[in-house]
């Protein structure tokens, strides 16, 4: 059903808009021949925790070389000079120095400038998928910055008038360490360098704009937008600005009672300083306007405060790895638990009680986008666990779009992250993950959770994606009012709805087919919802107190709207 539903709101946007002028940020303004992609800017230079040789950072002997090569890697980067060839490859014939370093790149997506007339150019930060690991070695065939779904979302923003910028971001940990307490120490650390790696590179689009760069930035209007390990980064960003967040029970190795993330090590919250850390510190602000996700989760929601970013999420609510409200991460390929997060459930209801999403409060529900997600909240339906953990709440969150998919057969068989896709023919998708047998490639374990797994499917999602999430960061950066998503729909007629006023038991008839009912209160508080899909129906107990309401009746040529009174 979930499936009939989004293909609907696509062809229902589609003639809608073929009635209404063209609004940049909301529509498509621009074509793909009218947009412009420059590859591999290089933002910054950092350790790559990827390839360096743990052990041999660890060699007691090791000390002498390794503050020689800290030492001349800070001279040069601060004179900005280049880093020599050795500490970029390993196992080569210049492969002499123990510490390795990685140059951080970003691909920007943009209205081809000669053509854009605006003079400033808002930014969404992509950041990609991939569990600090690269493709493949994640057992997956996506988590780069230019994997199919990082390259199609970001062209869809560039069309509506945005500059896309997917970007690199530092990884590497041991999803397969033999205690929790290692895999929760390394993940947590990739996160934290990761989260540094995102304020360099939005340091360095704020710099660019002082020298006078053709890109037209409008560095005072910034969004990031995450998708899976990628909404994790985005989150914690936005939230992260206290050490003592990282000092709470479960972000501390119980054994040393010390926080995993050792900023002696890796740096302060500002992302510079460190023994192992190449970024200087400097006075450009890292502060961005609006995160969004999809797929993400927060380290913990207490982070979330009053005054910070506006968050917007789109999340299945069946996700086995990533969970809707509190629960534990699981690494996709080993199924092992790292640590206790809180999802798009508890975290946007957080945010709109702190008023950081007030912003999203006054957006009318009549773009089928905002009606659909609306008429969710405060459903309850089966989850994927058994009892007495077999039901979900979904709860009220303006900002959160909740993704029903179908109830797997099994728990690790729900979808997490409908949207993905890649070409099963590709070397990635071909990359062995486990030897077996028999072996398995990072297609066949990916595609298990993701059915119908294809470009087709993930073009519906991405439709939502952009009909509710980048309307919504442009309403957040004051590019849009709510008002902008006013849809003016065909109204219809011949619909019954009987008895009215009735006791709680209601009738619904039309003369084609009837896709969705929603019923609000006065408030404009979604009370009832039910897909539909045919022609009739009969809904036996609404369980409504006495009173009036309003009637959205959804049907193939349009929306009828009907008073109706609860005895």
């Amino acid at each position: 059903m979930k499936k009939i539903t989004l293909s609907f709101l696509v062809l229902f946007v589609i003639g809608v808009f073929n009635t209404q002028a063209q609004k940049r940020y909301k529509d498509e303004v621009f074509t793909d021949a009218q947009i412009q992609i420059a590859k591999g800017i290089k933002f910054g230079t950092n350790y790559n925790w990827l390839i360096i040789n743990s052990a041999a950072l660890a060699a007691p002997a090791n000390g002498p070389q390794i503050v020689s090569e800290i030492t001349e890697l800070k001279t040069l980067l601060a004179q900005r000079k280049p880093v020599p060839t050795r500490y970029y490859l390993p196992s080569s014939v210049n492969d002499t120095t123990i510490l390795k370093v990685q140059d951080l790149k970003m691909d920007a997506y943009m209205p081809d400038p000669s053509i854009d007339t605006a003079s400033k150019r808002p930014i969404i930060i992509y950041l990609h998928t991939g569990n600090y690991l690269p493709p493949g070695i994640n057992g997956s065939p996506v988590g780069a910055r230019d994997d199919s779904l990082a390259v199609d979302l970001c062209k869809g923003f560039a069309r509506r008038g945005f500059i896309a910028v997917s970007i690199d971001y530092r990884l590497g940990w041991n999803p397969i360490a033999p205690s929790v307490q290692e895999r929760r120490g390394g993940l947590l650390s990739a996160v934290y360098r990761a989260i540094h790696d995102v304020k360099e590179c939005v340091k360095v689009i704020k710099f660019l704009e002082t020298q006078g760069n053709s890109y037209k930035f409008d560095v005072n209007k910034i969004a990031l937008f995450g998708e899976g390990t990628g909404g994790y980064l985005g989150l914690a960003y936005v939230t992260l600005d206290k050490y003592a967040e990282m000092n709470m029970p479960k972000f501390q190795n119980p054994i040393t009672s010390e926080s995993y993330v050792d900023t002696a090590k890796f740096g302060q919250i500002d992302g510079s300083g460190g023994l192992f850390n190449l970024y200087f510190p400097n006075s450009v602000s890292t502060k961005v306007q609006v995160c969004a996700n999809i797929g993400g989760a927060l380290a913990d929601s207490s982070w979330l405060e009053a005054g910070d970013p506006p968050l917007i999420s789109m999340q299945s609510v069946r996700d086995p790895y990533a969970p809707f409200g509190y629960g534990t991460v699981l690494v996709p390929g080993t199924n092992l638990d790292v640590v206790d997060v809180d999802g798009a459930n508890n975290t946007i209801m957080r945010a709109q009680r702190l008023g950081n999403n007030n912003v999203f409060v006054n957006i009318p529900s009549s773009d089928p986008y905002t009606i659909k997600a609306r008429s969710l909240y405060n459903r309850t339906i089966d989850y994927i666990y058994p009892a007495p953990n077999d039901k979900i709440t979904i709860r009220s969150g303006e900002g959160m779009y909740p993704v029903i998919t179908p109830l797997g057969a099994s728990v690790l068989q729900n979808q997490g992250s409908p949207w993905q896709w890649w070409d099963s023919a590709s070397a990635i998708a071909k990359t062995i993950v486990s030897a077996g047998p028999p072996p398995v490639t990072a297609h066949q374990a990916s595609i298990g959770s993701n059915p119908g797994m294809g470009k087709a499917k993930s073009a519906i999602y991405q439709d939502t994606i952009h009909g509710y999430i980048t309307v919504r960061i442009a309403i957040a950066m004051g590019l849009l009012n709510p008002g902008d998503l006013k849809v003016k729909t065909p109204r219809v007629t011949g619909v019954s709805v009987y008895p009215n006023p009735t006791s709680n038991e209601l009738s619904v008839k039309y003369n084609g087919i009837i896709n969705s009912i929603n019923i609000m209160d006065l408030n404009g508080k979604t009370v009832y919802s039910t897909d539909v899909n045919d022609s009739s129906i009969q809904i036996n107990s609404l369980n409504l107190k006495s009173g009036f309401y309003i009637t959205h009746i959804q049907t193939e040529n349009g929306l009828a709207i009907e008073k109706l009174v609860v005895k």
